[in-house]
């Protein structure tokens, strides 16, 4: 059943296993990515870090009650931005260059344009009851 936890918490480990991946694994996602004009590894450390900490908010919301509409509206505001970001870097040919890597960047943003869509819309049917 889709509620606002369960979308929440998937929201949390996408951005915990991103964060892992980007942190552990960054070279590979730097190639994987783009052959010749790549992110520098300060980016994928801080995004790394950033997603990771995220997803524990994330989580630590998706275990409550009742998550505020405000807090929900910041988690979906944050994944809004990161759709824009990562249209922008695709418009702009940057950092994202390889076939593959812009095909699982657009199916990564449409999981989480539609996290922070489904976020809004359940937690409008929570708070209308």
């Amino acid at each position: 059943m889709i509620t606002l936890s369960n979308v929440m918490k998937a929201n949390a480990f996408s951005c915990i296993g991103f964060g892992f991946i980007f942190f552990f694994l960054p070279e590979e996602v730097r190639n994987f990515l783009s052959v010749n004009n790549q992110a520098p590894s300060l980016v994928l450390t801080v995004l790394s870090i950033a997603l990771f900490f995220n997803g524990l908010h994330l989580l630590w919301a998706s275990l409550k009650v009742m998550p505020s509409k405000h807090l929900v509206i910041y988690f979906s505001i944050g994944d809004y931005l990161w759709v824009l970001g990562t249209s922008y870097l695709l418009v702009v040919g940057i950092w994202i260059t390889t076939p593959i890597g812009i095909a699982v960047t657009l199916l990564v943003s449409g999981m989480v344009g539609s996290f922070g869509l489904l976020q809004m819309i359940k937690q409008k049917e929570v708070e209308n009851g």
